[in-house]
């Protein structure tokens, strides 16, 4: 049998070798899709286990004390930063009005080591996450603070903050304002960025679709639609995700295939509350900000300086500035 020139061989062998590396790079694509699909299937399974059990927990009677409790839910990179000048905030209160929860990375402790304030000592959730800013996580995390305070039936009021917002008053003013409100203090807005997009739609409408800041004051109620969303939520989880790189330098990419962008927790209560609306006619909440909220975050109107305070620097929260 006659052989091939070396020349035929070597094309021949090279185009083996080719054919080797695809086959190899498309094998190993596979198998990283499958073990991130296989990640993130677990991950939902255990927020939903972990969010099955606390809704379990959450008793039906309704509140009939005199001393209704504001919950302090705290979403935490790591630990608290401003702890004391929270400290300070707390020494002024009665213990009996207020409860405190914290949701930081996986296994971190708040103890004499981690943190100069007593009342965070062991507030930390058993359950907490992973959080990644710009996904579906963030929102999850704070769905896990609100069961876990929706545990204690004295909490009435849920206050939801970040590692650096602090009060701008003491906490008997504090306490009478959101106490004696029947109403929830959201910042909510249409949207002008275009984020909705119509795969939300039949369970979101446009029309239904808001914006806001993620830090909240809730009534118990709200808290309940929150926690108990078994329909928002997955259309949340589904296509309202981030496509800006964390890296701001390569926004550009972003710019250039016109990637559908969007950030879940600026979004979700907002819109979850207007579309229950629908169900939940007894459910008021005020969609202004114009009323002295407590905390002011760097990113809300400017023009509230003198109800709002906020410290502001640079931290990272998983790779990002």
């Amino acid at each position: 049998m006659p052989r091939l020139p070396s020349s035929r061989r070597g094309v021949v062998w090279f185009r083996w070798k080719i054919l080797i590396t695809i086959s190899t790079a498309l094998c190993i694509l596979a198998l990283f899709c499958i073990n991130r699909q296989s990640n993130s299937t677990a991950t939902t399974t255990t927020l939903s286990s972990s969010l099955s059990v606390a809704r379990s927990r959450i008793p039906l009677v309704k509140y009939s004390g005199d001393r209704p409790k504001l919950a302090f839910l705290f979403l935490a990179r790591r630990d608290l930063p401003l702890d004391f000048l929270w400290d300070r905030f707390f020494k002024s209160a009665d213990q009996r009005n207020f409860s405190i929860y914290v949701h930081s990375i996986p296994g971190f402790v708040f103890d004499e080591s981690s943190t100069r304030s007593h009342f965070f000592y062991n507030r930390q959730l058993k359950n907490s996450i992973e959080v990644v800013w710009g996904e579906s996580s963030m929102i999850a995390a704070e769905r896990l603070l609100l069961a876990s305070a929706l545990e204690d039936p004295s909490n009435q009021r849920f206050v939801l903050l970040s590692d650096s917002c602090v009060p701008l008053y003491d906490f008997g003013y504090i306490y009478r304002y959101l106490v004696s409100s029947p109403k929830s203090f959201v910042d909510s807005f249409l949207d002008k960025d275009n984020r909705y997009t119509m795969k939300m739609f039949p369970v979101i409408r446009k029309e239904k679709w808001r914006k806001g800041s993620q830090w909240i004051s809730l009534i118990r109620s709200h808290a309940e639609v929150i926690v108990n969303d078994d329909t928002v939520f997955p259309v949340f989880q589904k296509f309202c995700k981030r496509s800006l790189p964390l890296d701001p330098r390569k926004n550009w990419l972003y710019l250039k295939k016109r990637r559908h962008n969007c950030i879940p927790d600026e979004h979700y209560v907002q819109t979850l509350l207007t579309v229950s609306t629908n169900s939940y006619q007894n459910l008021p909440f005020s969609s202004s900000i114009s009323n002295p909220l407590i905390f002011r975050i760097h990113f809300l109107h400017p023009n509230l300086d003198g109800l709002f305070r906020c410290v502001a620097w640079k931290m990272k929260w998983n790779g990002e500035q």
